[in-house]
């Protein structure tokens, strides 16, 4: 767990709700920026370029697009999965609430912050992932550098942000938030699919943003909003669950 000494206890007492989200926030942020996540972002990225060069040098027609599939198959996942673990402090959300909320802040509100951390450092963190991706696959013969660079970094974004959510709502369930594996799984199982169960989760519809088949037959904006809604509204059902 959080060490109480990373938060102030006369600040927590009798918070507001806006003053515990924004606690959560900022002992989320503590936990995500410890040296571990450091290391996390280093190999996603490392993995991220990988993957680029490699697919450049195999042949350069369509390797961005290889790249990016690469990336967001693998690589953007498991970097969030780390990332919900360290702001959890590998525990569930409710308790990962508790260093601050025994305080006397509302455990509700900042285990909505905690994940509200969660997601924007999965945003930023996925956006240069795709980003990278797509600079080191990039050849003369493809589109615009600018152009892609700009799309895949807010599709990137955008899918991070929703893994994000899946892993905090996750982490509500089993002991010790265990429950965080089963989007993880369900993504890599049934999320390359085009039917009801892959519509909601984040790779369908990451995969039909970037040009390929979407769930259900969803466009690019109705797939754009279902990982926007994802992003909203389950980070709220999961401080729900956390509620004293």
């Amino acid at each position: 767990m959080t060490p109480a000494r990373e938060i102030s206890p006369v600040a927590a007492r009798g918070a507001g709700a806006g003053a515990a989200v924004l606690l959560g926030l900022t002992t989320g942020a503590r936990r995500l920026a410890r040296r571990s996540t450091a290391l996390t972002a280093i190999l996603g990225l490392t993995l991220a370029i990988t993957a680029g060069i490699i697919e450049r040098r195999v042949t350069a027609a369509d390797a961005v697009s290889r790249s990016l599939a690469a990336t967001f198959r693998l690589v953007v996942p498991l970097f969030c999965f780390a990332l919900a673990l360290a702001a959890t402090d590998r525990t569930s959300l409710r308790e990962a609430a508790w260093p601050v909320a025994r305080y006397g802040a509302s455990r509700r509100d900042v285990a909505l912050g905690i994940s509200g951390a969660l997601v924007i450092a999965s945003a930023l963190g996925c956006g240069l992932l795709s980003v990278a991706a797509v600079v080191c696959a990039h050849s003369a013969s493809a589109p615009p550098l600018a152009r892609d660079a700009f799309t895949s970094g807010w599709i990137g974004g955008l899918t991070g942000a929703a893994y994000a959510a899946w892993f905090a709502l996750g982490a509500t369930f089993f002991e010790r938030g265990r429950g965080r594996w089963v989007p993880l799984v369900l993504d890599f199982v049934v999320g390359g699919g085009t039917g009801l169960l892959a519509a909601l989760l984040p790779r369908a519809h990451a995969r039909g943003l970037l040009g390929g088949d979407g769930p259900l037959g969803m466009s690019q904006p109705e797939s754009s909003l279902a990982l926007a809604l994802m992003v909203f509204a389950l980070p709220v059902l999961a401080a729900l669950k956390c509620r004293d």
